[in-house]
């Protein structure tokens, strides 16, 4: 994908040219392009970024009420056309938070007619392109390093932005080509100029350089030092100043400014950046949604026909393979699902003979027959159902040895083993309730190996970890009842 961002300049644009692949944007060159040629460069392009001239911009800074985006809306276009010639629906307003921390709102307002005649340098087809249109104002807002004020010098004006307001004054960088064309005495000064700029050297340093590189750097200084005596009884208080040129200038242009004498305009220091990191800044600020834009009502965005043919084919592409996505998971939940419900049936059928005592044809039938144990209905009861090693069977038994008359015994948790390995664990408030319930289970005949474990106390409460083995009722051996029974009969 390939998109551009551009400001009108010298009769023509300065366009940025970026590529941008997944999420990594590449800056590829900066061009100046004429107005003739802009239309075949322009095509290639998905998008268009448009930086707009602040000269015919509204911008100051006010404190409004916190209240709703659609009545703060209604209470700047009042204060607008009240303090101004212009109507509401004359205008495009936009309102913005960029001052941190400040109950200040920036407005940015513009005349239709304005932005209208802006955009008619471009073409039909780059028309539609333009993703957002950006007042250039908000790059002072928008710089790498916060400053206090901001001065901008393009074509045939200069505006300094200041965080309540700005002030305009004619006069920019046309002005300083003039100037330098003047050196030039030949029969095309322009041409010697443009010549001459595309060999130049950097002229930051006055070392070496010859003649006329020399008095285009005094033509540079002079020109700089002019526009910002103009600004001086308005910088206000000292501080960095950031310096947007606006055009194309001699190599060195910007280590120049940062040296001039700043003495006259509050001792700042000059923060220099030029048109290319302006566009880049631009583009960036966009893409994070956090940019004043006017491509709005009958400036919106439209798109370009390849750049939606592009997102078609992408998002049916991506439509189509989450269709698939979507039914191979759900055959895989239903396999999960089925290994889950024949998991579930068998360790319900463990449960039943863990409870029961045996496996159950039903879960109803084995609720039926744990209900019944547990009221003790023993009269509609098989009592060969409940079998000796069953859980329910020696919770039956174990039950009553810690629930004893003002127990403080909590049992959170009784674990049973086939092999009849039986282990409790809980709090009480008593030791004495703990040993109780160890010598309940040490008089139970059933009852051996008893561990009690370690008995840890920790303010008022005393938690346990009791096992034991439960052997259950023993059977009589039918061997033994006949050695009894012959026993018995040598006896007689």
């Amino acid at each position: 994908m390939k998109f551009a961002s551009c400001r009108a300049a010298q009769g023509g644009f300065l366009v940025d040219t970026f590529s941008k692949e997944y999420n990594k944007t590449t800056l590829e060159k900066s061009e100046f392009v004429e107005k003739s040629a802009a239309a075949e460069i322009f095509r290639n392009f998905d998008y268009i970024d448009f930086v707009c001239s602040g000269r015919e911009m509204l911008y100051f800074s006010r404190n409004y009420p916190p209240v709703k985006n659609s009545y703060l809306r209604k209470i700047v276009a009042q204060d607008i056309e009240s303090e101004t010639p212009f109507k509401e629906d004359e205008m495009l307003i936009e309102v913005k938070n960029f001052q941190k921390g400040s109950g200040d709102m920036n407005v940015f307002a513009v005349r239709k007619d304005i932005i209208r005649e802006a955009l008619s340098d471009f073409d039909d087809a780059a028309r539609e392109k333009v993703r957002s249109i950006v007042p250039e104002e908000v790059l002072f807002f928008k710089s790498d390093i916060p400053v206090k004020k901001a001065i901008f010098v393009n074509d045939d004006y200069s505006l300094m932005v200041l965080p309540d307001g700005q002030i305009v004054c004619n006069g920019g960088l046309n002005e300083l080509r003039n100037d330098m064309l003047a050196i030039f005495g030949g029969e095309d000064p322009q041409a010697e100029l443009d010549e001459w700029l595309k060999v130049a050297k950097d002229l930051s340093s006055p070392e070496g350089l010859s003649d006329i590189e020399v008095r285009i750097r005094r033509t540079i200084i002079s020109f700089f030092e002019k526009t910002f005596t103009f600004f001086a009884p308005f910088a206000g208080e000292t501080g960095e100043t950031a310096v947007f040129t606006g055009g194309i200038l001699p190599d060195g242009t910007s280590e120049i400014i940062k040296g001039i004498d700043s003495s006259q305009f509050s001792d700042s220091e000059f923060i220099v950046y030029d048109y290319t990191y302006q566009l880049e800044l631009a583009s960036i600020a966009v893409e994070d949604d956090s940019i004043v834009n006017f491509a709005v009502g009958d400036f919106a965005y439209k798109g370009g026909f390849a750049f939606l043919k592009k997102r078609a084919i992408i998002a049916a592409a991506l439509y189509f393979f989450a269709v698939i996505m979507l039914i191979f998971g759900m055959e895989i939940r239903k396999g999960y699902l089925d290994s889950r419900i024949e998991e579930g049936e068998n360790r319900t059928n463990q449960l039943m003979k863990e409870v029961i005592g045996k496996e159950m044809p039903s879960l109803r039938q084995a609720l039926s027959i744990m209900d019944k144990t547990i009221k003790g209905d023993v009269n509609n009861i098989d009592k060969k159902s409940v079998y000796p090693y069953s859980a329910l069977y020696i919770m039956e038994v174990i039950f009553p040895y810690f629930t004893f008359e003002n127990s403080t015994i909590e049992v959170s948790e009784i674990s049973i083993k086939e092999e009849g390995k039986i282990r409790v664990v809980g709090t009480s408030n008593s030791l004495e309730d703990i040993n109780k319930f160890t010598d309940l289970l040490e008089q139970d005949p059933l009852i051996d190996e008893i561990n009690r474990g370690q008995i840890n106390t920790r303010g008022e409460k005393s938690s346990f970890n009791i096992s034991f083995n439960y052997a259950g009722p023993k059977k009589e051996d039918p061997k033994a009842k006949k050695s009894k029974k012959k026993g018995k009969e040598n006896s007689d």
